[in-house]
């Protein structure tokens, strides 16, 4: 029988059509992987190419003095590499149509100089690293007058939309708050109000306590399979402790995050053989860090199945595989 929940932090709706359910085989994708060498010539990222990128933004270097990963302006930005100043007309009218000018940022992290390079396959420190480039954008992108908040995201493989192989994340800061975003904080501050709880902390607690959804936790940092999973082995990573931005993230706590980050894709990887996939980092803007009703996360959708009518009319999610499934598979997975 086929079963319908509900997310309780955004109040979106999955139907999960149990009886099409597929095994992990199901999921992988038969077509062969081109194999990739450690260098591509005609990649910008990789080492020896940096004539063919934009000048660097950031460089982290090893004692050598060879870097080891760079952020550069993204030569073909969704958003022009500019801010909105004082004497632009932000927000204007077109006949009964609001517009704003594109302006905003939009920047790539390249996360290593090996085009072949998997980040699950990446050493600790070096995951670290690329999160503390993260942090250090977020927080300089923030506090640019005109923006309203900054989306972290990756795109691995050609099904997550990627155009580039070499491993790279992107980072762009936006001039509005979109309704999704709005929508979700709503839903978060509506719970609060009448709870005096922060949602999010109210899913680990229960999520903790049932273990069912679990996939992997440390001292610091929780992985599920949300319980209203949009997509097949969908995961959420939240910390323990509440922080409603990003920019909370305390040093110390870098490596914990890196580390259930790379066990948690690496699980991913053996148990589905590498699958494209997305994950976005979501969180309350600079300006409202320590609200109390928002709780920041990393979230994994995996690319394995398309959206058809019914999912793209009706904004209803249908997954074919329960959380409890896909988080038993891969808490059982080796790494």
């Amino acid at each position: 029988m086929s079963v319908i929940r509900q997310d309780i932090a955004t109040k979106n709706w999955t139907i999960f059509a149990v009886e099409r359910s597929k095994r992990p085989d199901d999921f992988k994708d038969k077509r062969k992987r081109k194999v990739l060498k450690n260098f591509d010539r005609d990649c910008p990222f990789c080492k020896g190419n940096e004539h063919m990128t934009p000048a660097d933004i950031m460089v982290l270097r090893d004692k050598s003095g060879n870097w080891t990963v760079r952020v550069v302006p993204n030569k073909f930005p969704i958003l022009e590499n500019d801010e909105i100043k004082e004497c632009d007309n932000y927000l204007r009218n077109a006949g009964p149509y609001l517009e704003i000018d594109g302006k905003g940022n939009h920047e790539v992290i390249i996360e290593s100089p090996e085009h072949n390079l998997n980040l699950c396959h990446m050493g600790l420190k070096h995951v670290e690293d690329i999160i503390g480039v993260y942090k250090t954008r977020f927080m300089d992108l923030s506090r640019r007058k005109s923006c309203q908040n900054v989306v972290i995201f990756r795109n691995q493989g050609f099904r997550a939309g990627t155009s580039l192989v070499h491993p790279h994340s992107q980072l762009v800061a936006i001039p509005f708050m979109p309704a999704f975003m709005r929508d979700k904080f709503y839903e978060a501050k509506k719970y609060f109000d009448g709870s005096g709880e922060c949602v999010y902390c109210k899913i680990i607690e229960h999520e903790k306590k049932t273990g069912e959804r679990v996939i992997y936790e440390n001292e610091e940092f929780i992985a599920i399979a949300p319980y209203a999973s949009v997509v097949p082995y969908n995961i959420l990573i939240l910390p323990k402790e509440h922080q409603a931005c990003f920019a909370q993230i305390k040093q110390k706590s870098v490596e914990n995050l890196a580390s259930i980050l790379v066990i948690t894709l690496k699980k991913l990887y053996n148990l589905l053989d590498n699958p494209d996939y997305n994950y976005i980092i979501d969180s309350a803007p600079l300006k409202q860090t320590g609200n109390r009703y928002y709780h920041w996360h990393l979230e994994i959708l995996p690319r394995l199945v398309t959206k058809a009518g019914f999912e793209i009319g009706s904004g209803i999610n249908v997954n074919t595989i329960l959380p409890e499934e896909c988080a038993k598979l891969l808490r059982e997975t080796a790494i």
